[in-house]
């Protein structure tokens, strides 16, 4: 893909959660709407698809690797259905990074704009913040091994995702 293509991605994921940010806002009448309103509010509901969407790899990976296992068995030229799962692969990647990313960024902005500075809603974005940048050093060519493969355990630790949604659904279900 070139490089027009990256950025023209980017720019389209950047206007489509503004955009869903103020489509999806919630109608209520409250007077502690934040800086930005309903907006914020969408904007949260934004970020937490987003977050949804990229811990999809949960599912997508082991259905990956049993696919490719079994690429034989389910068709008869397995290899080529492994030259197009690795093409699909690559691709649903490059959109779980920029969707991730993409989420933490949100998240913050909704944050900042709904004005709740408890350190119980900002647990949340923090695991998803550490989520990102532990994947980040995943991709990068210049941390040591030693680094990647720690980063690896980290980003792939079950429980910091747990963690993380926990301290999301508690914060705004019962504190908001």
């Amino acid at each position: 893909m070139s490089m027009r293509f990256h950025w023209a991605a980017i720019a389209a994921l950047v206007a489509l959660l503004l955009v869903a940010g103020t489509v999806t806002a919630d109608d209520d009448d409250d007077d502690d709407d934040g800086i930005l309103g309903d907006t914020g509010k969408g904007l949260g509901t934004a970020a937490a698809w987003g977050l949804a969407f990229s811990t999809t790899i949960i599912i997508w990976k082991p259905g990956l690797k049993y696919i490719r296992a079994n690429a034989d068995k389910i068709v008869e030229d397995g290899l080529w259905l492994k030259k197009e799962l690795g093409k699909a692969n690559r691709w649903y990647l490059k959109i779980h990074y920029w969707v991730g990313a993409s989420a933490v960024l949100v998240g913050f902005i909704h944050g900042v704009s709904m004005n709740k500075w408890e350190v119980l809603f900002w647990g949340g974005w923090v695991g998803m913040l550490f989520m990102s940048v532990t994947g980040s050093l995943l991709l990068w060519k210049w941390p040591p091994r030693k680094v990647k493969k720690g980063a690896r355990l980290l980003h792939a630790q079950r429980a910091v995702l747990v963690i993380t949604i926990v301290l999301l659904f508690v914060s705004h279900e019962f504190f908001d």
